[in-house]
């Protein structure tokens, strides 16, 4: 893993006051979850590939997935299942067992069936989750032994193994940890998260895997959750992809009463805050990627008008090209606009941009667009619709990466 620079805008995470980062923190952080990573050859590379994610006692959960049509085996098995009641996760790399028909959903079973019986658990409370080539069975010779092997190597100690083992293409880890003082005292979230290619709003290929200790009722984590997603993962834009096995599985092993009331709403916005570093990060982290970009669309004729403006202006490869090659090229963000409202109704569009507060035709633009971060604004004067997202630029490594990724 190369790197890549940090996010330096922390008024995109809109994090609530206090929330801070744990040093070294990862997704085991929080008390009562172990995890495990470890290679079992499914990578070419021979890096870490399957990974456990394991509670050590009672949680209450929620499951978030792909609005894709084709969705991964994992996906499909996981929502037979349910949203909530799961306990632990296994998730490989290397490949995404998705477009692999019967044989496929056997194999995410098989997989589900055995991290089970190694952690004493039912097969309905284990998640699964895989990424990489679709279209690929997995070598189930290799993935009993890694369980097993996983298994054995749980521990609070092994989140950034567990980290590395969920990612592809990622440059860096997008995990960590963060705590906040509550009034009913201090609450702490971790995460582990993948994601750099095939990233679009609707679960942009995404997992992300959240712990806190946190106690919370199920239908209030149920809410935090779907909102948290909407509002993070749900709003990022790489390629204009959408992967068949995205998913956002949050656990709380919280003990006593759940947080209710004023502490309950702010918990809600540390798991936003904290789903949105980890998103605002797979924006950066872009395959190729040099720019991340927060755009928002505003007075739209309502929220929909807005949110589709602002899909075609992220997913744009003219758009994108342009911020790579650092243009202030009105006619670029203009079309995208024409295009994203042909035939709807209402008064034509009077567009305004604004690149960090300065207006896209004036000279000083230019300099915005060296930036690695900056904001994007266009205003419509239709109404009072508004929506916003995150994008990276596209640039000629994407399409190297892209090009030789299966062969």
């Amino acid at each position: 893993m190369s790197g890549f620079t940090p996010i330096l805008r922390s008024d995109w995470l809109d994090a609530p006051v206090g929330l801070a980062p744990i040093q070294n923190g990862s997704v085991t952080s929080p008390d009562g979850f172990v995890a495990a990573g470890v290679a079992c050859g499914l990578k070419a590379s021979g890096d870490l590939d399957l990974g456990v994610l394991s509670a050590t006692g009672p949680v209450v959960s929620w499951l978030l997935d792909t609005a894709n049509a084709l969705p991964s085996a994992p996906v499909r098995l996981n929502r037979t299942h349910g949203r909530d009641g799961f306990q632990a996760v296994v998730v490989n790399a290397g490949i995404a067992n998705a477009s692999t028909g019967s044989g496929g959903e056997e194999d995410a079973r098989r997989m589900a069936e055995l991290t089970a019986t190694e952690l004493g658990l039912g097969i309905a409370q284990v998640a699964v989750s895989s990424t990489g080539v679709i279209g690929e069975r997995l070598d189930m010779q290799k993935i009993p032994a890694a369980i097993r092997e996983a298994c054995g190597q749980l521990g609070p100690d092994g989140g950034q193994r567990f980290n590395q083992a969920i990612c592809t293409t990622d440059r860096l880890l997008k995990g960590g940890a963060f705590r906040v003082l509550l009034a009913g005292g201090e609450v702490t979230l971790g995460i582990a998260a993948k994601g750099a290619g095939m990233i679009r709003p609707t679960m942009a290929t995404m997992l992300a895997y959240v712990t806190t200790d946190a106690a919370l009722a199920p239908d209030d984590l149920r809410v935090a959750t779907e909102r948290a997603g909407a509002e993070s993962f749900n709003r990022i834009s790489v390629d204009g992809q959408m992967s068949p096995s995205d998913t956002l599985l949050v656990f709380a092993s919280g003990t006593g009463a759940p947080l209710g009331g004023e502490d309950l709403a702010r918990f809600a916005d540390c798991l936003r805050a904290v789903c949105r570093w980890a998103a605002i990060q797979m924006v950066k982290d872009g395959e190729g990627a040099e720019h991340a970009v927060h755009l928002t669309v505003r007075t739209a004729r309502d929220d929909a008008e807005a949110e589709a403006v602002a899909r075609a202006i992220a997913e744009s490869p003219l758009v994108k090209t342009a911020i790579f090659g650092r243009d202030p090229n009105w006619g670029r963000i203009s079309q995208a606009v024409g295009m994203a409202l042909a035939r709807s109704p209402g008064a034509p569009a009077e567009l305004g941009v604004w690149l960090d507060a300065i207006a896209l035709d004036d000279p000083a633009a230019a300099a915005v667009m060296e930036q690695a971060e900056y904001d994007i604004a266009v205003a419509l004067g239709r109404g009072t619709g508004e929506y916003d997202l995150w994008l990276s630029d596209l640039t000629h490594a994407y399409v190297t990466l892209n090009a030789e990724y299966h062969t």
